[in-house]
């Protein structure tokens, strides 16, 4: 579980003042769901969409209440590249996190401008642990 003995530990360390905002794009519901439910924990805004069109309106919806989206492996796969182009275009300060299958993959959605990765299978506190450090890398005039 990384640097955590335990969920409490890692919930715990996650400042109790922010409140960051997270869009999970993922078409399996009960994955969304399961991460909606650790990211909720961590003090997170969550928003679900389940396709790359409903992300990208979300995020339009939104404006520059968004810090980071998540994109699962299988829209990664197929719409993510561009997802994660247009979400850039969109602000490059939104932090992209994309899940993938494999090593090929990886190298695809870094490639187009994700700004971490993991690969499949990994535990929701590990993404939970993930997303806290790409937040904690912003610059501090770029935290909300």
């Amino acid at each position: 579980m990384g640097k955590y003995s335990n969920i409490n530990e890692l919930y715990n360390s996650i400042s109790k003042d922010i409140k960051h905002s997270i869009i999970l794009v993922d078409d399996d519901i009960d994955v969304s769901n399961l991460l909606a439910g650790y990211f909720t924990l961590a003090k997170f805004n969550v928003h679900k969409v389940i396709s790359a069109e409903e992300c990208l309106a979300k995020l339009k919806e939104l404006e520059s209440k968004v810090d980071v989206v998540l994109v699962n492996g299988n829209i990664a796969a197929d719409r993510g590249p561009m997802l994660i182009v247009n979400i850039k275009k969109l602000n490059l300060k939104i932090n992209v996190l994309a899940l993938t299958d494999n090593e090929t993959n990886k190298t695809r959605v870094l490639d187009y401008g994700a700004d971490e990765f993991a690969i499949k299978p990994i535990s929701p506190t590990t993404i939970v642990e993930k997303v806290s450090g790409l937040l904690m890398k912003k610059p501090a005039e770029l935290q909300p």
